[in-house]
Parts: structure tokens; sequence; C-alpha cells
């Protein structure tokens, strides 16, 4: 058991393995992804001063958006009895898998396809542990307490920095705001 990546032709290799589910992706465009998917849910701004970075989602996959309309970062909720993910063939609907998986679950799914990994142990609060995925960077949170087994709590991948290029301030709307609010905390120049 794992996070399905619904990649390409059939692949289920992971979102530890691939860094993405189905064509979610992130530094993909979400006007992209929406031209696939269909629209996604608006969950609301990070910010309450500012529009962007904003947060949508589709199912249980969250995604934090740049104002230049780049994915900086996917993070699935876990800890529900079912996760809700985007069903790449059918826009606009999720498919449901089992939630509560275990380390164990999630390890072995690693392994079985070649998947590298490795314990994350630095900054670790208590009832907590972690693993980060090769090459991809992929992190799983695990909750240790009140359960015999580790819980994964969630999984996310994200990006450090990147070239902002918001988009033209008369191109068309795109549906998802306004791109002229000043700012943007993961810009690198």
């Amino acid at each position: 058991m794992h996070i399905p990546s619904g990649g390409p032709g059939g692949s289920d290799e992971g979102l530890g393995s691939t860094g993405a589910i189905g064509p979610l992706r992130y530094g993909v465009s979400l006007t992209d992804i929406a031209a696939t998917l269909g629209p996604p849910w608006d969950i609301g701004r990070v910010s309450k001063r500012r529009r962007w970075p904003h947060l949508f989602s589709y199912g249980d996959v969250e995604l934090c958006v740049c104002r230049c309309r780049l994915i900086t970062s996917m993070c699935v909720q876990t800890w529900r009895d079912t996760i809700s993910l985007p069903d790449p063939h059918q826009p606009g609907t999720v498919v449901s898998h089992p939630g509560q998986l275990t380390h164990r679950e999630i390890t072995s799914a690693l392994e079985a396809t070649g998947c590298r990994w490795q314990s994350v142990t630095l900054n670790q609060p208590p009832g907590q542990t972690a693993l980060r995925t090769e090459p991809t960077g992929t992190a799983f949170t695990f909750r240790t307490e009140g359960t015999p087994e580790p819980l994964l709590e969630s999984a996310g991948i994200w990006m450090s920095t990147h070239r902002c290029v918001p988009p033209a301030p008369d191109a068309p709307d795109d549906g998802f705001g306004t791109a002229t609010a000043a700012g943007c905390p993961s810009r690198s120049e």
C-alpha cells in the first residue's frame, strides 16, 4: 500500500519515487493542470495580507501555488480513514484510497519499486518520525504516539526556490485571480 502516482501507461510507482500524483507535480503550471483535471478547489490564501501564494486542492492533494501559477509544494494529508486523489482519467472526480498507512507499508512499497529512502532525524518533535525519498525528496511524516505502529500523517514535496515570472498585467484572466499582488516569498532571482 502506498500513495499511487497514477503515472502514464499504468505506472504505479508512487509519490515517493516519482514526486507526482498523476499530472500533479511541483514546478508545473496550475493553469496546465487545470486544463487536464478541471478547476481545482480554492482553499484560500496562505497569508491574510496577500493573495499569493495561494492554496488549492484536488481531493486531499493540497497545492501551494505562487503568483506565477507554478506549484511550489504539494502535500497529501493521510491521517484520515480514506484519501481522495484526483482521477487523471475523469477530470473533476476523485478516487478514494485507504488511509492510515503504516511505516512498514510505505517502506515496503518504496523498496518494491527500488526507491531509496532515509530516515530523517534532525528536528523531529516527540511523537513523530519521518523519512525522505531519493532522488525526489518526498517527505513522509508519521505519528508515533498512541499507536502500536507509526501511522502516516502526511506526505509532501516542495521546491525551495524558483524564478518567478508572474503573468503579464494584460494577460487574460485565468480564473485564479489577479497576479499583480506585491511580493512572492518563494521568489529567487
